[in-house]
């Protein structure tokens, strides 16, 4: 269809303004023994709750959600890299230390890539994991370089890693807030989300169970996603759990009640911050008339935040399109843009895709 039609739509068109009004505001969070302390919408990356976040500090076998959202990256739920097979090296074998989680690998042990990686992630073992950084980088040291190159590409500003698993603290260490982006991202592979949110795996002879108490705390709810502890960094959680459309994840550093602190604040996040959705993936946000022709607008993604109950509580969204329209008008092609802010600060800007074209 040729077409060319000026459009009566301002280039920044507030598009929907909605409160969500509630008598009373949003409860104070309950008190923890952390250290350190984050909560963030797992979908959107916004922050609902923190104390301390940015102090730089020792975070134990935390370190691992890095190592394993490496090892998953670009790879699918049935990749035949899982079923590879690995020499374990003296260096990995040796890599648990005296005090601390193995797999109990021993040099010269084949194993599967697999193995390495529900190994590093649920048993949280320290030779699996140096092994699975020499599957992935061929020696330890290049893949930590690895984690510090991803920390950078992720914003992790106040990250060093020093190793793989977080036996060492010395050099070792970030903060809740880099923690919690990373884990944001981490989450988002469908791979890695797997892993550790599974409870226990066989997998040859190998019986590998989670360490994450809180997937059985909040069976149904927790979705992961890894647990630390070293004399210096003390206990240190980062978890991912959801409840009726909202997603949360909390980290607490140096806490001595973490599981039991993370099931209250969930209670906290969930009651008081319930999700709203604001556009699906597929489905119309507006209509387009063109000519004779009237045209839905889907959104290219799906956008889910957490809502204050808070009379304070602004969403707004701002519809931009393009001022003309010409030539032919293409299904799933992008016409524009759809801006949500809360509270003044921009969440989430998708795309408009056209939709299919409906004669008046």
């Amino acid at each position: 269809m040729k077409c060319k039609k000026m459009l009566s739509l301002l280039l920044a068109l507030v598009l929907m303004a909605s409160l969500i009004p509630q008598a009373s505001a949003v409860e104070s969070a309950p008190a923890v023994s952390a250290v350190s302390t984050i909560v963030v919408d797992a979908y959107t990356g916004s922050v609902i709750y923190e104390n301390n976040a940015d102090e730089k500090l020792p975070i134990a076998s935390v370190t691992k959600i890095m190592t394993g959202y490496l090892a998953c990256e670009g790879l699918n739920l049935d990749d035949e890299k899982l079923d590879e097979m690995y020499t374990v090296s003296q260096h990995a074998a040796d890599a648990d230390g005296t005090d601390g989680t193995s797999l109990y690998l021993l040099p010269g042990d084949r194993v599967s890539y697999e193995v390495l990686l529900y190994g590093t992630m649920l048993r949280s073992g320290n030779d699996a994991a140096a092994a699975l950084a020499e599957a992935c980088s061929g020696s330890e040291e290049a893949f930590i370089q690895r984690m510090n190159e991803k920390a950078a590409e992720l914003g992790m500003e106040n990250t060093h890693f020093a190793s793989t698993n977080g036996l060492v603290d010395e050099n070792n260490y970030s903060t809740a807030r880099d923690l919690a982006k990373l884990s944001k991202v981490a989450m988002e592979n469908e791979l890695f989300a797997k892993v550790v949110g599974t409870w226990y795996i066989e997998l040859g002879d190998f019986q590998i169970e989670n360490h994450n108490e809180l997937l059985s705390i909040m069976r149904g709810e927790c979705l992961g996603i890894k647990t630390g502890f070293t004399t210096l960094a003390g206990r240190t959680l980062v978890s991912c759990a959801e409840r009726d459309g909202s997603r949360f994840i909390i980290v607490t550093l140096n806490d001595s009640y973490d599981f039991a602190d993370h099931e209250a604040l969930y209670e906290w996040a969930f009651k008081n911050y319930p999700a709203n959705v604001l556009c699906v993936k597929g489905d119309r946000v507006t209509t387009l008339r063109v000519g004779s022709q009237s045209v839905p607008l889907v959104a290219a993604d799906t956008v889910v935040t957490a809502s204050a109950h808070s009379s304070e509580f602004v969403i707004r969204s701002f519809l931009t399109l393009p001022g003309e329209v010409s030539g032919a008008l293409a299904e799933g092609s992008v016409a524009g843009t759809i801006t949500y802010t809360v509270n003044g600060e921009e969440l989430a800007t998708v795309d408009l895709l056209y939709g299919e074209l409906l004669v008046s």
